[in-house]
């Protein structure tokens, strides 16, 4: 006789609970401000599971996720551990065109027209760019802000379509890319000043800043850790952003001011698993002593499995390190290898790199491409002309570096240019040579 089956409904509540939180981990992952209009289906699996998540976040990373079901918005406030040498910057990138990354005149512009959308809520482009220009000369160290220059405007669309594409600014009238054609272009705003204050992720609010002046640096001040911090000192990749060497222990001798055991076990597992979460691979070699003896730990090993479980990811655990990898790749931004002119030469580049015996001198791998354009002349038009070897070199050194695979090492023979190692997880895109033989 068929009838209700407890246990199965059970395990089906249990199963359903186990997806959500993994898609409503891994989403907010690949999109911190999640929207409704945005993807629906995962906004509705965070906003079921806010509960959950919000203890899941602050456990395991000290993050912090505000879920406004009526506004339609999910916000983690995601704070880097960038006492990291590797960390990878990841920029701003603009709505049109080829998205290529933030430069500093369009950061400044878009902290500028936040701030001033903050204030006035409903506005024109017109009389926004006007608040903008007045700030830009009052203040100091920034430079004036002329909407008679395209260049000044195309800034100032890229920060606002930025700002309309997290859903806290509306065209209600007109479309902001006008503006690009002359100063005196008409689009009506209407700004969503409460998420406007959340797009600002950082443990400290602005408004807690004194003193003579605000110090940028006091926003990253994490207190639950503790009144000391560990310190890193890394070199400087001046092509790829990174370098350096790992952490050192630190040599404070006030041992009235250190941190707590509890306190330096909370940063190591936050810091460890948001290495995780945010990088592609993470180093044993790159960790803090305190980090590496806690992911050495039964309890640490076991929490990171188990947070990679929840999450919905499979952990490899490698004598050189750590990695997590998404089946689906729902949480994956970018993909090595892939399409496109600067990944293919990425590629070469790895197998340049995985066939010398030293690390090689930036010089060598311009020469290669070099080498690569001449040989094939239809292939990477955009990168033809004088210095374009050099771009299309710095390019894909930028994803070597971004995917955890090259890293910039400093010249042994104290050479001005820089040279370039591979990095353990390289060896999954080496080339089989003898199966070719």
């Amino acid at each position: 006789m068929k009838g209700w089956s407890p246990i199965r409904t059970v395990n089906r509540r249990v199963t359903q609970t186990r997806d959500e939180m993994a898609l409503g981990i891994r989403a907010l992952l690949t999109c911190p401000l999640l929207t409704r209009e945005h993807d629906e289906v995962a906004f509705t699996a965070v906003r079921r599971r806010r509960t959950e998540l919000i203890a899941w976040f602050d456990y395991f990373c000290g993050w912090t996720l505000t879920v406004e079901p009526r506004q339609g918005y999910a916000r983690l406030a995601k704070v880097r551990s960038d006492d990291s040498h590797v960390a990878v910057p990841r920029p701003a990138r603009r709505v049109r065109g080829t998205g290529a990354p933030f430069d500093r005149r369009r950061y400044a512009l878009l902290c500028l027209a936040a701030a001033e959308l903050t204030v006035v809520g409903r506005t024109t482009i017109g009389l926004l760019a006007q608040r903008v220009a007045r700030t830009c000369a009052l203040a100091e160290g920034i430079p004036d802000f002329d909407s008679s220059v395209r260049a000044e405007r195309a800034a100032l669309v890229d920060a606002l379509l930025l700002l309309e594409d997290y859903g806290a600014l509306t065209a209600v009238d007109g479309s902001t890319e006008s503006y690009l054609v002359g100063d005196d272009a008409l689009v009506l705003y209407r700004a969503d000043t409460a998420r406007l204050a959340r797009l600002i992720s950082a443990p400290v609010p602005p408004s807690r800043i004194g003193g003579d002046g605000p110090d940028p640096a006091g926003l990253l001040v994490e207190e639950r850790y503790g009144p000391a911090a560990e310190e890193t000192d890394g070199a400087v990749d001046p092509v790829a952003g990174t370098g350096g060497t790992p952490d050192e222990p630190s040599s404070e001798d006030d041992t009235t001011m250190a941190p707590t055991h509890n306190q330096r076990l909370l940063r190591a597992r936050h810091h460890l698993m948001r290495r995780l979460l945010d990088d592609p691979v993470v180093y044993t070699a790159d960790l803090s002593i305190a980090e590496a003896e806690y992911a050495a730990t039964l309890t640490g090993r076991g929490l990171l499995r188990r947070a990679a479980a929840e999450a919905g990811f499979v952990l490899e655990e490698r004598a050189e390190g750590y990695l997590l990898v998404d089946p689906q790749g729902w949480a994956t931004d970018d993909v090595f290898p892939g399409e496109g002119n600067v990944k293919q030469t990425a590629l070469l580049l790895l197998d340049v790199l995985l066939a010398a015996a030293d690390p090689l001198a930036w010089s060598a791998l311009v020469g290669e491409v070099e080498g690569l354009l001449e040989r094939k002349p239809s292939w990477a038009r955009s990168f033809r002309g004088e210095g374009g070897a050099e771009r299309l070199t710095r390019e894909a050194l930028a994803v070597l570096v971004g995917h955890g695979l090259v890293r910039y090492a400093p010249d042994p023979a104290g050479a001005a240019y820089p040279c370039y190692l591979p990095l353990p997880a390289a060896h999954r895109y080496a080339v089989d040579r003898e199966a070719f033989a």
